[in-house]
């Protein structure tokens, strides 16, 4: 079963999105356990995605997620290249990508039809995007450590320079952990201090709770003032329909977003 599910029309064909969660597992592998290592995961997920989108495993593209900054642009179902940082963000953080078969990464773009891009998540945000009017789609893993390091802005930077415009570009929200259920400590609490009131409370007896979902926003929002945002709030922790890390579960959520030409 495919959950928080929507297709959109548009003059280059149809952008179809969704989650699979718990009944989708269930409903692909019955009572086999979870996966232990990156490789059945992927062996799993290529598994689950072409089911539900009816696509071959070789159009399914799935990262090794690092919490970190790093989008690939995906060509013909493999990595193409690496989308680099734009001016102004912190050196240091990069991945070294010499090794072509290296699939580490947070993030997703691509270009053309009939193809899969994955991001897997327990309780972290999968952000999707996809233009109004040309031909593009992308996938985005941000916990907080991705939202510190800025994820989400890279990919709408990178976006616009290659001609983009913030109205044309899209973005939404997949299901993900609310901040009322998200408690952090002071060593990830106080990276977030700065930001407006709502984005962390602190709890007292229990720590701070904290709103990736709100803090991608504040940033995406501080910086692009015209971008198109939905914000969506289908909650993970405790979900009959969704796996989440925090409420000890084993699974994950398989997001995905495709356009069929």
């Amino acid at each position: 079963m495919k959950e928080n599910s929507r297709t959109i029309e548009l003059p280059y064909g149809k952008v179809h999105s969704f989650t699979l969660g718990k009944a989708a597992w269930n409903e692909t592998f019955s009572s086999a356990g979870y996966p232990k290592d990156p490789e059945s995961w992927r062996s799993a997920i290529n598994i689950m995605v072409s089911k539900y989108t009816h696509l071959p495993s070789d159009r399914i593209v799935v990262m090794d997620q690092v919490h970190k900054r790093e989008i690939a642009n995906i060509e013909k179902g493999k990595i193409g290249y690496w989308v680099p940082d734009p001016k102004g963000f912190a050196d240091g953080d990069s991945e070294d990508h010499s090794d072509p078969s290296d699939k580490s990464g947070d993030g997703l773009v691509c270009f053309e039809p009939n193809t899969a891009l994955v991001i897997k998540t327990a309780d972290c945000v999968p952000l999707f995007c996809y233009s109004k009017t040309k031909p593009m789609i992308a996938a985005i893993h941000s916990g907080w450590r991705g939202t510190l390091l800025g994820i989400s802005e890279k990919l709408v930077k990178w976006l616009l320079s290659e001609g983009f415009t913030e109205e044309d570009l899209q973005v939404f929200v997949g299901p993900c952990i609310s901040k009322k259920n998200y408690i952090v400590q002071w060593d990830v609490a106080k990276h977030f201090m700065s930001m407006p009131p709502g984005v962390v409370i602190e709890a007292p007896g229990m720590g701070y709770l904290l709103g990736i979902k709100e803090a991608i926003l504040v940033r995406l929002r501080k910086e692009f003032h015209h971008l198109n945002l939905d914000p969506q709030n289908e909650e993970v922790f405790l979900s009959e329909k969704y796996f989440s890390h925090r409420s000890k579960d084993e699974g994950r959520n398989i997001n995905v977003i495709f356009w069929e030409s």
